[in-house]
């Protein structure tokens, strides 16, 4: 199995903590063409903060600052993986041998799929698109 491996921008924004409000976001995005490959939700009593990863950020921006929606973006790798029993353990290692952080991640994949994705903030993106992924399946 290969990794593949490339920098995505993720974008963040905070949402109010109310049923439907991120249904709507979704599909503000995507009744306009915007695919959103990866997301995340992290609770707050109030607000909660969002993290996406879509094709077309630049759009997706345009889109959510028409709507008043504020945004932040930062880098972060988007790494397909093998999907079974260990194998992210491969990917933090090699991050871990090379000095890389993980400041935080989402990742899935559907039962029985080859591949998982993986949304990662790291301390050295730089570094981290030029690691030996193929490594991964065989660390520690």
């Amino acid at each position: 199995m290969s990794f593949k491996c490339e920098r995505v921008r993720q974008i963040t924004l905070s949402l109010h903590n109310r049923p439907g409000i991120l249904a709507d976001l979704c599909a503000h995005l995507g009744d306009r063409g915007i695919n959103i490959r990866a997301i995340t939700t992290l609770d707050g009593a109030e607000v909660g903060q969002v993290r996406l990863v879509v094709d077309g950020v630049d759009e997706a921006l345009r889109l959510l600052a028409e709507a008043g929606v504020e945004c932040t973006t930062s880098e972060c790798l988007a790494l397909e993986m093998p999907n079974h029993p260990s194998g992210f353990a491969g990917v933090a290692w090699v991050l871990a041998v090379a000095g890389i952080n993980i400041d935080f991640l989402y990742a899935s994949s559907t039962p029985g799929a080859a591949t998982a994705l993986g949304i990662l903030g790291v301390s050295d993106v730089e570094k981290a698109l030029t690691l030996d992924w193929e490594s991964a399946g065989r660390s520690r």
